[in-house]
């Protein structure tokens, strides 16, 4: 049982629905899940809610241990179903409680029945008799009884008959279901005990060696195999490269925290020397990384070459100089990421020209720079190179209007005012007719609205988008498609399975589309959960993964932006403009903004649901968004009002301050519309 309780000690959001639901429908103050050790009982989500006259502010304890001598549960987990004691005094004056230690019964005296924790209604604890006790036994599939589901009243409640029991059981079964085919596999040293309960022979079958083959190692590959091989599972990890682990941005990431370190200064030197020891220390960290939770690192190249009736899937991993290896796995997880998209026509064999990928190799620092694109990666190399002193020019195809749709007008607009100030120079409604390179350099013909002209750069960077990287995974054969690189975007069911009959094989990372490595990882977590009870409980139906809607973007420009929710548009398109409103909190006006003289144009956006104030999206602009929108996920995805938001406590001197200015300036609005409708 020790490893039973172990898995469950951390916060369980459905154990503490259950709770309540319990609490709710039986009209209970008290309610909790408990679980009978050797010497102890362990009391999960514990509940402590007086009603009535007694109403005050609840207690709430996520894990309560109480001597297992004194515990009434010993006796409820004997039962087949459940036990009812209607008088706990007597229970405990001439019943099995009579047993109990002589300290615990004269506790009991002088409280004068059995004691349970109260609220005082002054914020703190008193002891209470209680006279009612109702448990559930919590049966595994195997029939064997792990814990009690418990309810407990300080008043007789002769009304508690077999309606009532029969919800108190049913909230048992599902909570017995919860912890069997969720929290168990939250530790793999439950993963051998799991076994056991649920007699499943065939989850470590022989005729598959792997539980899991991860393809891939980005940030989305590295998660999903760390965290199959961590619930006990046989995992192997398929990468060709030495150093893997990191964000495919984690170049531009380097160069941007060197450029706004030393601005035009930079010294390229300093660059190659940063880039080359943060490598060094990544490989480090992912070797040990494996090596803690236990996954086979394989180098090499990962294909799909077969799938049998039964579901195993076979992967031929390739090093290139010895024979292919041929790997049997129960779940192929395929997590190649994704590469720069190469335009026809543009001469990338010559130098001075670079995609979004090989601007890493890139030796010097150029003295200007023509970036083709005007998408996120596009605009955080202009930001970057610009700050670096290097005159930074940016073809866009269309209007400053019809820039960065995915942002909102007022983020988009700080960016393009910024980016002009630091001289970049857009060419709005300019396309490129022709690519060339001679002895000093590239050479690009332009149309613009005044004509066609040739334009000379240092360096070129065509950065417009990625493409997935699909090429020799041999998923030709399992989609009946003649070649999967033409496919926009892979067929995915909504658990990113690969939506074929052949194997189970998912898709996570860039490679699915995902774009963002925060989402990536999201994704591989999701994953995770939802394949974990099939590999282990094959008997039971698979828990279906629920996509987060809350995850945020962040654009890594200078200053760095970030967003979340929906932007103004957005809003106004989901239910109308009259229903939609939004502030901006600019950073100067906090304390700390004012101590570092941020900028004007930093600034924090909130856009609100009339109705009744719930913060639909949060919009960050300015040094510091990376940190600050992450409460702004937590406020979106928890459906928060400014209301809401106005009483959260922020450590003194910190930009979170923003958040309450930008609640307490929706507040305003919101009242004086509501002082102009009286």
């Amino acid at each position: 049982m020790t490893g039973l309780n172990q898995a469950n000690s951390e916060h369980q959001p459905e154990l503490v629905a259950l709770r309540n639901a319990a609490r709710s429908l039986l009209k209970m103050p008290v309610a909790f899940i408990g679980f009978i050790e050797d010497n102890t009982q362990r009391l999960l989500t514990v509940t402590v809610d007086p009603q009535g006259s007694q109403a005050c502010d609840p207690l709430d304890f996520k894990e309560m241990l109480t001597p297992r001598e004194c515990s009434i549960c010993q006796y409820t987990i004997m039962e087949s179903n459940h036990l009812v004691i209607p008088d706990l005094k007597e229970f405990l004056e001439r019943g099995d409680g009579a047993s109990y230690p002589a300290e615990f019964l004269e506790q009991a005296k002088q409280v004068g029945g059995y004691p349970i924790p109260w609220p005082d209604g002054e914020g703190g604890i008193t002891l209470k008799p209680a006279h009612f006790y109702a448990g559930a036994t919590i049966l595994t599939s195997k029939g064997l009884a792990v814990g009690t589901f418990c309810v407990v009243d300080v008043v007789p409640r002769p009304d508690f008959g077999v309606r009532e029991i029969e919800v108190l059981e049913s909230l048992a079964a599902q909570a017995a279901d919860y912890l069997e085919e969720r929290a168990l596999l939250r530790r793999p040293a439950n993963f051998q005990l799991l076994q056991q309960l649920s007699g499943s022979d065939d989850a470590a079958s022989d005729s598959a060696p792997w539980d899991a083959v991860v393809i891939g190692g980005g940030p989305a590959g590295l998660t999903a195999a760390c965290r199959l091989s961590f619930q006990g599972l046989k995992v192997a990890l398929v990468e060709p490269k030495d150093s893997f682990g990191s964000p495919t941005g984690v170049s531009s990431k380097v160069l941007r925290e060197v450029a706004m370190d030393h601005g035009s200064a930079t010294s390229w030197d300093d660059v190659l020397a940063i880039r080359q020891l943060i490598a060094q220390n990544d490989a480090k960290r992912v070797a040990l990384q494996l090596q803690r939770y236990g996954v086979t690192h394989l180098k090499g190249t990962g294909e799909i070459s077969s799938c049998d009736g039964d579901g195993i899937t076979t992967v031929a991993v390739s090093d290139g100089i010895t024979p292919p290896s041929q790997l049997l796995a129960r779940k192929v997880v395929v997590s190649t990421g994704s590469k720069a998209r190469r335009l026809k026509g543009i001469p990338f064999e010559q130098a001075g020209f670079y995609d979004s990928d090989s601007i890493g190799s890139l030796r010097s620092k150029p003295s200007s720079l023509f970036v083709q694109g005007t998408g996120i990666i596009a605009l955080e190399y202009a930001t970057i190179f610009a700050e670096m002193g290097v005159q930074v020019s940016v073809a866009a195809r269309g209007s400053r209007d019809e820039l960065l749709p995915m942002l909102d007008g007022a983020m988009r607009d700080a960016l393009l005012s910024d980016l002009e100030a630091k001289g970049v120079e857009i060419l709005y409604q300019a396309s490129v007719k022709a690519w060339r390179a001679d002895e000093a350099g590239p050479v690009v013909e332009l149309e613009l609205p005044t004509g066609i002209s040739e334009h000379r750069f240092s360096a070129v960077l065509s950065a417009v988008g990625r493409v997935p990287t699909t090429a020799g995974l041999g998923m030709e054969e399992l989609l009946e498609a003649e070649d999967v690189s033409k496919l926009k975007t892979l067929p995915l069911l909504e658990n990113q399975q690969l939506d074929t009959t052949a194997g189970s094989v998912y898709v996570i990372g860039d490679v699915s589309g995902s774009g963002l490595a925060c989402k990536a990882v999201m994704q591989a977590q999701g994953l995770v959960d939802h394949v974990l009870p099939s590999l282990v409980l094959k008997s039971k139906q698979t828990a279906q993964s629920t996509p987060s809607h809350a995850s945020p973007s962040i654009i890594w420009a200078i200053p760095e932006l970030a967003f979340v929710g929906s932007s103004q548009r957005e809003a106004d398109n989901t239910y109308s403009e009259a229903e939609v409103f939004s502030v901006l909190a600019p950073f100067a006006d906090t304390i700390r903004g004012r101590l570092k003289a941020l900028p004007a144009s930093y600034f924090l956006k909130l856009v609100c649901l009339r109705q009744d104030g719930r913060i639909l999206g949060v919009h960050v602009y300015g040094e510091g968004a990376s940190e600050l929108i992450h409460l702004g996920a937590s406020l979106v995805a928890d459906g928060n009002t400014v209301f809401d938001l106005q009483y959260k406590s922020f450590p003194a001197v910190t930009l979170h301050e923003v958040y309450r200015n930008a609640a307490m300036l929706a507040i305003d609005t919101l009242s004086g519309l509501a002082q102009k409708a009286g």
